[in-house]
């Protein structure tokens, strides 16, 4: 185990990928989503159109540019309310190319969304030979398309498509990769298309309508969705657009920014808006476009993504990123694994013969908060698709802290009944040897100190205290010591550390480390400074409730 102190960070760069001399990469889209177009009177389907056909020579970038020119528009899904022959022709006033400031003046690269495909809905329903009607225009379009080369690829079972503009490779994926409902999975499809257009490092946006947000996330499966993002993880993704949830918004999904772009219309977040997509160069900025009125009346509003090319790989692990107080996510395994950190803590209560998960005792016996649903079936499903770890690229075990809140031996016993299926996925001892797994479980809280200790076969070890350091315990038995900061030091982030208690610190972390043990402090405050000061002082796991700040401080 002395190999997992030497070293904390892995970097993986898609070295010279998305390079480019000045001046030959240019390339600018619209990204739109959630139209809903219905029965007259319209007002937000030409608002929309008038302000997308005004971005050229008014739209002004965070960077102060001002946008000269559009190669498309995209539609990120919902295009449609409901599926009728009348609707549909409105749309095609609006978003087939042609003259007019009520009719878009672009290419428009359409998609399809959950509205547009469901049969059935809120007492509004599309039969099957409305929702044909859609799916026949759309392959009306593609044909045309891929017969002039104006796309590259096609799927036609999902209608997913590829085109490029420049070296950059777009990939529309329509309701989500991976979907089933209506069409064959369009998976395969994908990573055959990446292979073909963008194993060289082109960069790569990618477009489908569900997105990653906490509403949005549920609607998407997620073995699909891990599936896609192992398959983006080799690429080099400069971003990613999604619609549905009406809101602009940035969120993170394994360190993928997931730019979802707002509705059409006015609602309570303001006015409809939709996304401006630059990439320059190596540069990529997306911001979005708001609509003031329908005299095309433009002005920016964030989120703002500003990155540059070529975008990392997927690959960096933080190996010391501990993510606890899992009872303040809904997917606390999900947002661990998805910020990429090594480390994540589940606290655990025996409730009628079965091991649940949550910071207080469960009220509600709900099966999807076993320790079961929540923890082992998920990581033994990565490790499967993983080639036998949960980051497919580490050199060590992933760290599942377990705090024991019941009594220590009886939760100890059932556990390890119900963790017997899964044994060869966990570290273990066996017959006094270590063999390492893809997992390491180490137990805090009430431990069962004394039924380990006995035990010469296992696939549990201990989380140590300060006074296990010192007195000849194993780190077969206690490879992680950890204890509560406040009992040893004052300092509460603010100003710098006293030295008489930064010297403490220091001693501290020597004896763990003399004895091959990672140490975790717990209990500090949840300050940027404090966990800076961490990293740089050596502590081995830092702990956070904030993922997005500790992962920054790390990067």
């Amino acid at each position: 185990m002395v190999k997992y102190i030497a070293s904390f960070f892995i970097l993986v760069v898609l070295a010279g990928a998305g390079k480019v001399a000045r001046g030959q990469r240019d390339v600018t889209f619209i990204i739109a989503a959630d139209l809903h177009f219905d029965f007259l009177p319209e007002t937000d389907q030409y608002y929309h159109v008038v302000a997308m056909n005004r971005v050229p020579g008014q739209f002004v970038m965070p960077d102060g540019e001002v946008i000269s020119r559009v190669d498309g528009v995209v539609i990120a899904g919902d295009i449609f309310d409901r599926s009728r022959p009348e609707i549909i022709d409105l749309y095609r006033q609006r978003y087939e190319c042609g003259e007019g400031e009520r009719r878009i003046h672009f290419p428009v690269y359409p998609g399809l969304g959950n509205h547009d495909l469901d049969v059935a809905r809120d007492g509004a329903p599309n039969n099957e030979e409305h929702l044909q009607l859609i799916k026949n225009y759309l392959d009306s379009l593609l044909v045309v398309r891929l017969r002039n080369g104006e796309i590259l690829n096609w799927h036609p079972s999902s209608r997913s498509y590829s085109w490029n503009a420049g070296d950059v490779h777009f990939v529309h994926a329509q309701r989500y990769a991976g979907d089933t409902s209506y069409c064959e999975s369009n998976l395969e499809w994908l990573k055959a298309d990446l292979q073909t257009y963008a194993s060289n490092g082109e960069p790569v946006v990618y477009i489908q309508h569900y997105g990653t947000d906490p509403w949005a996330i549920e609607w998407w499966p997620r073995e699909a969705r891990e599936e896609l993002f192992d398959v983006l993880d080799k690429y080099n993704v400069a971003a990613f657009f999604a619609g549905h949830t009406h809101t602009a918004m940035m969120p993170e999904y394994r360190g993928y920014p997931i730019y979802e772009v707002n509705n059409a219309w006015k609602d309570e977040d303001g006015n409809g808006s939709f996304a401006v997509l630059r990439i320059k160069d190596d540069r990529v900025t997306v911001a979005s476009c708001r609509w003031k009125n329908g005299e095309g009346e433009l002005e920016t509003v964030e989120p703002v993504l500003n990155r540059t090319l070529p975008a990392k790989a997927r690959e960096k692990i933080h190996y010391n990123a501990f993510s606890h107080n899992d009872y303040w996510r809904r997917r606390p395994l999900e947002d661990a694994l998805s910020y990429r950190f090594n480390c994540v803590e589940a606290d655990l209560w025996l409730i009628d013969g079965d091991v649940y998960v949550g910071h207080s005792k469960p009220f509600f016996r709900r099966a999807a908060r076993t320790f079961e649903n929540m923890y082992l079936k998920p990581l033994v499903a990565r490790i499967e698709a993983n080639g036998g770890k949960v980051y497919p690229s580490s050199d060590r075990p992933f760290f599942l802290m377990v705090e024991f809140k019941s009594d220590a031996e009886e939760l100890y016993r059932v556990l390890k009944e119900k963790m017997e299926p899964y044994r060869k996925y966990f570290c273990s001892l066996d017959e006094g040897e270590y063999r390492e797994g893809a997992v390491l479980l180490f137990i805090s809280g009430k431990r069962p100190t004394h039924v380990l200790s006995r035990e010469q076969s296992r696939f549990m070890f201990l989380d140590g205290m300060i006074r296990d350091l010192g007195v000849g315990k194993p780190t077969t038995l206690i490879p992680v010591v950890s204890d509560h900061y406040s009992r040893y030091f004052t300092w509460r982030g603010r100003g710098k550390m006293p030295e008489e208690e930064y010297r403490k610190m220091k001693e501290i972390l020597d004896k763990a480390h003399g004895e091959n043990k990672l140490f975790r402090w717990w209990g500090e405050p949840e300050r940027k400074a404090v966990k800076k000061l961490f990293l740089e002082i050596g502590v081995d796991l830092v702990g956070t409730d904030d993922l997005k700040m500790l992962r920054k401080l790390l990067e």
